[in-house]
């Protein structure tokens, strides 16, 4: 396991796909129905409302996120870091990336899901100005609760005042 490592953050490419759901299949969607298998990830790298990006550490894919996107809205539904590489800022990195595409395309609001046990990531998204604003029971196929969390990129009133 890598203890530093330099990573580059860029948009994903069609030959990504495979790899993020695979990823995503053993980090994220480990004993649940495979839903973001290799096609529906292509879909979103090649859809003009939502964004791939991969990390890559060491000519390795180290971590993505997809975000879609809607009127003044991002919404990150996935993002895992390949755990060879977990705890050196990869996470934070592409979130900060998120953060400041949505800050200069005018998005107000990020939204995103996560296992209400996964204190990890909770602790992650907190610390870069999340903020729990609900449960989503069962949110996990049943099995398992999501803390819902939001990042205000916009404040209420300079959003109500914002052209439409």
């Amino acid at each position: 396991m890598p203890k530093t490592t330099s990573s580059v953050i860029r948009l994903a490419k069609a030959r990504d796909a495979r790899t993020i759901a695979e990823l995503s299949r053993s980090q994220i969607e480990n004993e649940l129905p495979w839903r973001w298998k290799p096609a529906r990830v292509k879909h979103h790298i090649r859809t003009t409302d939502s964004t791939v990006i991969v990390s890559e550490s060491e000519n390795v894919l180290s971590g993505f996120a997809i975000t879609s996107f809607a009127d003044t809205t991002a919404h990150i539904s996935l993002l895992a870091v390949n755990p060879m590489f977990r705890r050196l800022g990869i996470a934070t990195s592409l979130i900060r990336w998120i953060t400041l595409s949505c800050q200069v395309a005018g998005i107000g609001c990020i939204r995103l899901e996560v296992r209400v046990n996964n204190t990890g990531a909770i602790e992650c998204y907190a610390n870069l100005g999340f903020q729990m604003v609900g449960i989503r029971k069962g949110y996990y196929e049943g099995r398992e609760d999501a803390q819902l969390m939001t990042l205000m990129l916009i404040s209420s009133d300079r959003e109500a005042r914002r052209p439409k």
